[in-house]
């Protein structure tokens, strides 16, 4: 037969591979959960069979008053929130307020804002095509020196070659 090994330790044996020795390391710790849980269950069964085997009025009467110091509890948590609740709808009511009107002040500095662009922004069209029609006129009016010159030079190179024929 397969014997598993264990090595020795301070705690006792430890699982080494083929045994030779029991497990004492490990059984001593499942050992003390077992006894505490069977404590525990030998504990709870005594506890309810007291419970069971009191009176019946005694144990509505216990009822009612765990049921009271509970609902005294929850009364409590809920006074608790609800002061911190007005402690917060008052707190915050001002800077609400106070936030409100700065904002409305920022829309209407905005709207004239919006409006002095928009004004600014038709003058500038306006400007623009004035320019543009300035321009043309400007470059008409070059066009039309510049053919005068050209016919002028055209004349005069024309009577002084007529003139220097004529010398």
């Amino acid at each position: 037969s397969k014997q598993l090994k264990y090595r020795s330790s301070r705690r006792g044996y430890r699982f080494v591979g083929l045994l030779r020795r029991p497990l004492i390391g490990i059984a001593v710790p499942a050992m003390r959960t077992f006894v505490a849980a069977s404590l525990f269950a030998v504990a709870t069964a005594t506890s309810s069979t007291t419970t069971a085997q009191a009176n019946p009025i005694r144990r509505v009467v216990s009822l009612l008053q765990a049921m009271a110091e509970k609902i005294e509890a929850e009364g409590k948590r809920q006074d608790k929130a609800m002061q911190k609740y007005v402690c917060y709808c008052k707190n915050n009511k001002d800077e609400l307020v106070t936030s409100i009107s700065d904002g409305k002040a920022t829309i209407e500095l905005l709207n004239s804002k919006i409006e002095a662009a928009t004004n600014a922004k038709t003058q500038a069209e306006a400007d623009l095509k004035q320019a543009q029609a300035d321009r043309a006129e400007a470059q008409k009016a070059n066009a039309d020196a510049e053919a005068a010159r050209e016919k002028e030079a055209a004349e005069f190179a024309e009577e002084s070659g007529e003139m220097k024929a004529n010398i």
